[in-house]
């Protein structure tokens, strides 16, 4: 009797127990790095870290596209610090930038995809030739890899193999110059490097105030000076990143020590730039610590994100005017936000997924593809102190 009791205890309980799973499997409370069930069109996303820890090193995340669901697939140990991270035309390799322990340069490191797990697999490291690397990208056609240096303010051009192996640099070019801001532009600080409009490499240097304009050499992989030289912000703005209207015709900048947004033209008949518009990602009344951090805009060209860290963690929302380019504050996204360094847009422009780097998890709002308007779906995934997100084709 005693027996046949307990079996009935074990019985409510397991119901119960039952029922609390299936309230907390829903998308607003289900610990994303639990299995979840997700269409057969899952993507990967590569996620950067800043734990200041080897072990942790680079997450590898399954997206559903049509949910906007993450899970945690696996990570790739053995790094310091890799924040930013580039991926391949292909998709085939990817690249980040990294501390090196015992040594003042930053590390870029090179590793080969499995397109059926996404698992990584180092190919090899090279020195950036320059202290605080936090940036990397690639070439679009895929031979050369570019790196910024904050610390040092410089950046560099490295050669890849058929392979993906990375050469020791080919280019290095240091900046010269300061700005008003004597905390923060008491010399050069090179934050971004990428190929953009009129295929010029854009710089940006958030200690001069200017996005530096380079040529690339196809046959060697040395970095020249473009004619146009630079893109001048205002005194004090600190350039932080770039992005580029799909059009070819409008260049973005997100200016972290101002909380600002920079628009400028682009002339292809004069092979010219133009700034038309600098206005602030912040309410007008907001006063207190910000540093802005990020910028992309959608894949349709009708709105631009950018991203502010501080007392106003938050994405602002901005619609782009289809004649000139030029932005309207649409709105400003607090809620899940939590010192957004970098956010990425899906390439189906569906979703944006923001890395929270105080909340140690990577959020997913669904974008209303009308207004631009974001909404917290409700799923994330919690990676420790994640800075950087790179959708793949995968």
């Amino acid at each position: 009797m005693k027996s046949f009791s307990f079996i009935k205890y074990l019985g409510f309980w397991g119901f119960v127990a039952i029922l609390l799973w299936s309230c907390e499997a829903t998308p607003s409370s289900t610990p994303s790095n639990e299995a979840m069930e997700v269409s057969d069109s899952t993507m990967l996303v590569y996620i950067g870290t800043a734990s200041g820890e080897d072990s942790v090193g680079i997450y590898c995340l399954g997206f559903d596209p049509q949910s906007g669901a993450l899970t945690i697939r696996h990570n790739t140990p053995g790094l310091r610090n890799p924040g930013y991270l580039a991926l391949s035309p292909d998709n085939l390799q990817l690249y980040a930038v990294h501390g090196v322990p015992g040594q003042p340069e930053g590390g870029v490191s090179a590793f080969s995809i499995d397109p059926a797990s996404g698992e990584l697999e180092r190919i090899n490291q090279v020195s950036t030739q320059g202290r605080g690397a936090c940036y990397v990208s690639v070439q679009p056609s895929g031979n050369y890899v570019m790196v910024a240096n904050y610390s040092s303010g410089s950046v560099a051009t490295f050669g890849v193999s058929e392979e993906g192996e990375l050469s020791e640099a080919l280019s290095v070019v240091q900046h010269e110059g300061s700005g008003p801001n004597v905390e923060r532009q008491e010399g050069p600080h090179a934050h971004y490097i990428e190929q953009g409009i009129g295929g010029y490499m854009f710089a940006s240097d958030l200690g001069t105030d200017q996005v530096m304009l380079y040529e690339l050499d196809q046959t060697t992989g040395a970095l020249s000076s473009a004619s146009q030289g630079f893109l001048q912000l205002e005194p004090g703005q600190g350039p932080r990143h770039v992005d580029f209207h799909p059009n070819g015709k409008y260049v973005y900048v997100m200016n972290e020590l101002m909380g600002s947004v920079s628009v400028f033209s682009y002339d292809e008949t004069n092979d010219s730039f133009n700034r038309v518009q600098t206005l602030s990602s912040l309410p007008e009344d907001f006063e207190g610590f910000n540093k802005s951090a990020d910028i992309h805009i959608h894949p349709s060209g009708k709105f631009l994100y950018a991203s502010n860290r501080g007392d106003l963690n938050s994405i602002a929302i901005f619609s782009v005017d289809a004649e000139n380019g030029t932005l309207a504050l649409v709105s400003i996204q607090s809620e899940g936000i939590a010192w957004p360094r970098n956010f990425a847009i899906d390439p189906a422009g569906n979703f944006l997924l923001v890395a929270n780097r105080d909340e140690d998890a990577i959020r997913s709002f669904r974008i209303d593809l009308e207004t631009g308007m974001l909404t917290d779906t409700g799923y994330k995934a919690e990676v420790p102190k994640p800075i950087c997100i790179k959708f793949t084709g995968l």
